[in-house]
């Protein structure tokens, strides 16, 4: 009789924990315990009820129970260390799966102890059971795969990755193996392979790591559109993931889509406020979209969180070099560069300061440093053959070219700062032939048009340079110093009506160019419109009244309309930014000559003044 009520106790206990009514299975158990109270079988499926509704505590507390009624039971023993590992006491959990695996060494318990021996940072203990059992033979994909991560954790990369492709190869199934084997296969830089690991998994295509992860190698590959891409898939699987928006407004800097970056670099920011690096990301972005006011405005708020922000620092002082301020980044800069003396990139914008000063020896000492401690960055080097050509260093910069060019062979830059060297050395039919293999590179480089311009100019066919020039000026329209560069041709040709026009171009585009204006003046001066040309001398001297070059020219061109009040006046000014003795002098001379054609102008009224008087005397006697 007691013997069937238990049978029907337990029978209903097992249909309700079939059907997940666990907390009514418990009950009937507890029935069950009335008549055996020391069941270890009873007590164990009441804790794994209890681990079903994560209740640990007490699912700790009976399988502890059934293990003192059966000490040696396997089963029990490696459940009570899952329950244990749950909650952290791996120093719990430890002993029983040790003791577990010297009575029965299966896989699965082996398994689970060299997973807590990893948790717990013990990479030489899994590597050490792996060794003593000899687990060459098992076929097992966690054992090879912990195994792997701890000889990666001690730095042995191609043993870990030897490893984890094993443990691959036994079951595929586990994304989290696959995934990071595929991840440690990125990492040593076997693209194809990653890819082809990671696609292997049937869960892969619904994970949100997998895209990212084939973004980063596609980025890696230099295949940004496919990277933009996978990304975005990544960012609509996860949308709460700043990293994802983040990586996919990275792929979209680097594919000049800078709209679209700055879209998910603000997303990044406002998934991840505190992220002081993807808020520099967001005014880098700024900046390199001309919207300075919102650059400024970001890393005024990076640098209130934290002033010592090397980062902002940094595009704070490159932000100042643009804008001329070059007082304010070098204080910025040597501020940076003192906690960072090797930051190769502060480096890089100080160089810029002192190029902006014309301190070519200081700029192309400090763009070394940022070379020595970033030789393969490409930007660098290319300032440094500027800096070297202007220095005079043609063959220090000539070297740096071919460096580049053995990087990357289509770097345009690197054959027209070639062409540039030629033609300063003056080796026309080396520059000619260089320039030529820039254009097959790319037909609509304006810069080779504007060099090879230059190599006719430098050799007197002015015509074949001006149609060069203006192959650069419809390639570039926007470009000032192409308008320059023609007109000085033209009037170089004597076509000063061409340069005028061109001059004037060149002014417009950039309002503030002396040069321009005063060269509009010269030209139509040339031609004979004095009028415009004392319009633009004007200009020209307002904008910078201690250039006496402008201002004697000015006075001559007044002079040739008589206006000699006028151009004494701006000789008078002259005089006060004079700062030779030959230009004095040249002043002074000027000055004397306007003054004599005054007094002969006076001399003239006078005399006209004195006849008129005498003849109407005359008239008067006369009547």
């Amino acid at each position: 009789m007691v013997e069937n009520e238990l049978t029907d106790i337990l029978k209903r206990a097992f249909e309700y924990k079939a059907a997940g009514n666990f907390k009514q299975a418990i009950q009937y158990l507890y029935k069950a315990l009335e008549y055996d109270q020391e069941s270890s079988e009873v007590l164990a499926e009441i804790a794994g009820l209890y681990f079903e509704l994560n209740n640990f505590e007490k699912s700790i507390r009976y399988y502890e129970q059934a293990l003192l009624y059966d000490t040696e039971n396997i089963n029990i023993k490696f459940k009570l260390a899952n329950v244990y590992k749950q909650v952290n006491l791996v120093s719990k959990a430890l002993p029983l799966l040790i003791s577990i695996c010297e009575k029965e060494l299966k896989p699965v318990y082996l398994a689970e102890l060299m997973n807590l021996l990893y948790l717990e940072s013990d990479f030489e203990a899994v590597i050490e059971y792996f060794e003593k059992y000899n687990l060459s033979n098992v076929k097992n994909a966690s054992i090879y795969y912990y195994t792997g991560a701890s000889y990666l954790a001690l730095g042995n990369t191609k043993k870990a990755l030897e490893l984890y492709k094993e443990a691959v190869e036994f079951d595929n199934s586990d994304y989290d193996i696959v995934y990071n084997c595929a991840n440690l296969l990125y990492q040593e830089g076997q693209y194809k392979e990653a890819a082809k690991i990671l696609l292997s998994n049937s869960y892969a295509k619904m994970n949100h790591k997998t895209f990212a992860l084939l973004g980063d190698i596609c980025i890696s590959e230099n295949k940004t559109n496919e990277a933009i891409e996978y990304y975005s898939k990544a960012c609509r699987l996860n949308p709460r993931n700043p990293l994802y928006y983040y990586s996919l407004a990275t792929a979209y800097s680097v594919n000049g889509f800078l709209k679209e970056a700055e879209e998910n670099y603000h997303n990044a920011v406002k998934l991840s406020p505190n992220n002081l690096f993807y808020a520099y990301t967001l005014a880098l972005v700024y900046y390199q979209m001309k919207q300075i006011s919102k650059a400024k405005e970001k890393i005024k708020g990076i640098l209130a969180i934290n002033p010592d922000n090397i980062n902002a620092l940094t595009l704070k002082a490159r932000i100042a070099t643009d804008e001329n301020d070059v007082v304010s980044a070098e204080q910025i800069l040597k501020k940076v560069l003192e906690k960072e003396p090797e930051n190769d990139y502060a480096l890089y914008i100080r160089s810029q300061v002192y190029k902006k000063l014309a301190w070519w020896e200081k700029a192309l000492e400090t763009i070394n440093l940022a070379i020595k401690y970033n030789p393969n960055s490409i930007e660098y080097m290319s300032d440094a053959i500027t800096y070297n050509i202007s220095s005079g260093n043609y063959s220090e910069a000539e070297d740096l070219c071919f460096r580049i060019l053995k990087k990357d062979p289509n770097y345009i830059f690197a054959y027209v700062s070639l062409t540039e060297i030629y033609v300063k050395q003056r080796k026309f039919s080396e520059a000619l032939e260089n320039i030529e293999k820039t254009l097959e590179l790319d037909i609509n480089t304006d810069t080779a048009y504007i060099m090879k311009a230059t190599i006719y100019r430098e050799n007197e066919l002015f015509d074949q340079a001006i149609e060069s020039a203006k192959r650069a000026i419809s390639l570039a329209p926007d470009k000032n110093e192409y308008y320059i560069f023609i007109a000085d041709l033209c009037y170089l040709n004597k076509k000063f009506k061409d340069a005028e026009r061109y001059y004037k171009e060149a002014a417009q585009y950039d309002p503030t160019s002396v040069y321009a204006k005063y060269r509009v003046a010269l030209s139509a001066q040339r031609t004979g419109d004095y009028k415009e040309a004392a319009a633009y001398y004007s200009m020209a001297n307002r904008l910078n009244p201690s250039n006496t070059d402008i201002s004697l020219d000015y006075a001559n061109c007044l002079c040739q309309t008589k206006q000699y009040k006028t151009a004494l006046r701006i000789l008078q000014k002259a005089l006060d930014f004079s700062d030779s003795t030959e230009k004095t002098q040249k002043i002074m001379e000027k000055n004397a000559y306007i003054k004599n054609q005054l007094d002969e102008q006076m001399f003239g009224f006078q005399k006209l003044i004195d006849n008129f008087k005498k003849n109407t005397q005359k008239n008067k006697k006369e009547k």
